[in-house]
């Protein structure tokens, strides 16, 4: 049995000097994730520029396909060529090969055709059209829908993939399967939107009839009218992944005109897109990045992927990294890489691929299931202290039964990329990845230890509450959220390079290090701390306050320092002074009456923690300069020296917590 968990999505664009990518390769990687998806639909599209001299129309049809045909030929498209991909008792899946024409007429006629197919009772689909692009999807696992269309034995220069967890619409007619295309657009993606209602009003708007029902299509048809509209690609991203209007990515108008068209919820999406002369791979997040999202790139591919496994699959080489919140990703195969999706000097942090395979080891888990993988690694640590895995590859839940079979105190060493929810629920054992672990790790653990000697993904250390943890590398987005500490019992969590944003979200205990380890700026996201009632954060070097909680903005800070200024309780020239510094900031400089009246505004309702920047204080380094000699032993990171440097401090707002005494093991 596999558990569903959310959609998973694959995108592959060649180098232009590259071989074209052989479609078992993409097979084989999407089948990595087939967790992730279910038996309700899958698909692929593939990408080949300027191969075609005419139009590639493809379609599902309930009912006769000469009859479809017919209909094609009753609206002036003049078929060269046209082939039955696939037939069953319900319905047919079509090729039609057009002769090129005026291109804004073809797409007319097929959003009329599909609005008429619609409106008498689904009766059938034209799912993709273009010069370069072929899609093919349908019901069932990725190995399934490509046994259908023989996708291992077609070669492409771009390709995306799919596996379903359906979301907004059910899974029995394949045109609900992803991907998703407009004209030399196809997408794939994997979430929520919140925004589908909107969406659909401002396509609507437009022109656009006859939706299949499911905001995946909602996000190609939007892509394609943006571009009709004469945006450039990064013009249309930065609109359809909603950046706040904090970050003023947008300028105001620009905001206005398209608000219809921004994307909300939770999602990542990847899209594949040709404008007659080059190919373009896009990765999309949503701000607050509540899916996930690796990049990767070797000397032959541009990689986009749900988990990491998929990139080592094909590539096992590869640099990957991961788009930060409200980012985008684009590369094209002429001109590389156009964004990063982050700094390029934060892409370099990023950790060395893993090694799959040492010298000794007990188990071989790479053509292994979770299941069975542990169960293998239960067996073996009931007779001994330790086990070795090698060819990790994206299992998931490793060492989550220990607890309930009572195997304690052992020691679990894992080479490769571990999955999702390693270490969950962990009492009392040691668990030592010489590689990368991906969302979810650690969540609730009690005690023991865990030691990743390359990055770690998002949500590490939800409810963490014992014992420690030690990142070498990066994390990613909401660690240590929820953390809390019991009597004698706090948790530690020590990150050697950077965080993204929703550091220690709704804290409640314990203690949380970044110490920035050859990075360039600030080693940390936005929203530090937003909401925490407990526990301390220490971030070495200053950040800025602006970073710090769930702050007001702007605007409502302006006009809460004109309240002021009516109430007497500043002065024009603090007013001034004040109108465009953050919260926090602003809060250093009132004076005490003033700042009453704020925190009773403020301090409830945005849950802005206290903020300090400085040394050190004795009892702090009694603290924690053990747990720096163990982490310095564990990964290798010297940074004992750090105690004598200036830290930013974090905690509730209110006097720092009490320390406790140190808690060993």
């Amino acid at each position: 049995m596999i558990h569903p968990s959310g959609c998973g999505v694959l995108g592959v664009l060649r180098k232009e000097n590259a071989e074209k990518i052989d479609g078992y390769k993409i097979l084989n990687s999407i089948n990595r994730v087939s967790y992730r998806g279910s038996d309700k639909g899958a698909g692929f599209a593939v990408f080949n520029l300027g191969e075609q001299n005419h139009y590639i129309i493809k379609a599902f049809y309930f009912g006769i396909p000469s009859e479809l045909e017919k209909r094609l030929k009753d609206v002036g498209l003049v078929i060269e060529n046209f082939e039955v991909d696939f037939s069953s008792d319900k319905y047919c899946d079509c090729t039609f090969k057009i002769s090129l024409g005026n291109t804004k007429k073809i797409k007319n006629v097929i959003k009329e055709i599909n609005k008429e197919l619609w409106n008498e009772g689904m009766k059938g689909r034209i799912y993709s059209y273009g010069t370069s692009l072929k899609v093919f999807k349908g019901i069932g696992y990725p190995e399934k829908v490509a046994y259908s269309y023989k996708i291992e034995e077609l070669r492409g220069d771009l390709w995306l993939a799919h596996t379903r967890q359906p979301t907004n619409s059910p899974g029995y007619y394949p045109y609900w399967s992803h991907p998703f295309s407009g004209f030399n657009i196809a997408v794939v993606h994997n979430g929520d939107l919140s925004s589908f209602g909107a969406n659909m009003e401002y396509l609507e708007s437009r022109g656009w009839e006859g939706f299949v029902g499911t905001d995946s299509e909602v996000i190609a048809f939007l892509f394609e009218e943006l571009l009709n509209e004469g945006l450039s690609i990064e013009q249309a991203v930065r609109i359809l992944i909603n950046p706040s209007r904090r970050q003023k990515v947008l300028d105001d108008l620009t905001d206005y005109h398209y608000r219809g068209a921004r994307l909300d919820g939770p999602f990542t999406a990847v899209i594949g897109y040709e404008d007659d002369q080059d190919l373009y791979l896009i990765g999309i997040a949503d701000r607050s990045k509540f899916r996930p999202i690796i990049i990767g790139e070797d000397e032959h591919y541009y990689f986009i992927a749900s988990e990491e496994n998929e990139i080592r699959e094909i590539s096992p080489n590869a640099k990957v990294w991961r788009l930060k919140p409200c980012s985008y990703f684009i590369a094209s195969m002429k001109k590389s890489i156009i964004n990063y999706g982050r700094d390029y000097e934060e892409i370099q942090s990023f950790s060395k691929p893993p090694t799959l395979i040492p010298e000794k080891y007990d188990i071989l888990a790479i053509n292994m299931n979770y299941r069975e993988l542990n169960q293998k690694i239960s067996e073996i640590l009931m007779n001994k202290d330790e086990a070795i895995i090698a060819g990790v590859m994206g299992h998931r839940f490793i060492g989550v039964n220990l607890p309930r079979l009572k195997i304690n105190h052992k020691k679990l060493i894992l080479y490769g990329v571990v999955g999702n929810a390693m270490a969950n629920l962990n009492e009392s054992n040691d668990f030592y990845v010489y590689g990368n672990v991906a969302d979810d790790a650690c969540d609730t653990m009690h005690g023991g230890k865990v030691v990743i000697l390359g990055d770690a993904g998002d949500v590490l250390a939800q409810t963490f509450q014992g014992g420690k943890i030690f990142v070498k590398g990066n994390a990613g987005n909401r660690v240590g959220i929820q953390m809390r500490e019991y009597k004698d019992k706090r948790p530690y969590l020590i990150i050697g390079g950077l965080v993204d944003d929703y550091l220690g979200e709704y804290m409640a205990g314990g203690v949380i290090m970044v110490l920035g380890i050859n990075i360039k700026g600030e080693p940390v996201g936005n929203y530090i701390g937003s909401g925490m009632v407990g526990g301390r954060i220490y971030i070495r070097g200053k950040i800025s306050l602006n970073k710090i909680g769930l702050q007001p903005d702007k605007f409502e800070m302006l006009n809460f320092l004109k309240a002021l200024y009516i109430e007497e309780l500043i002065g024009n020239d603090e007013f001034e002074k004040l109108k465009n510094k953050s919260y926090i900031e602003i809060m250093v400089s009132l004076n005490e009456k003033a700042k009453i009246f704020a925190k009773k505004l403020y301090e409830e309702k945005f849950g802005v923690p206290k903020v300090e920047y400085r040394d050190l204080n004795e009892d702090e380094i009694k603290e924690l300069l053990p747990i720096l000699e163990e982490y310095e032993r564990e990964t290798g990171n010297k940074c004992l020296q750090f105690l004598n440097e200036k830290f930013t401090i974090i905690a509730p707002h209110k006097k720092i917590t009490t320390l406790l005494p140190v808690i060993e093991g």
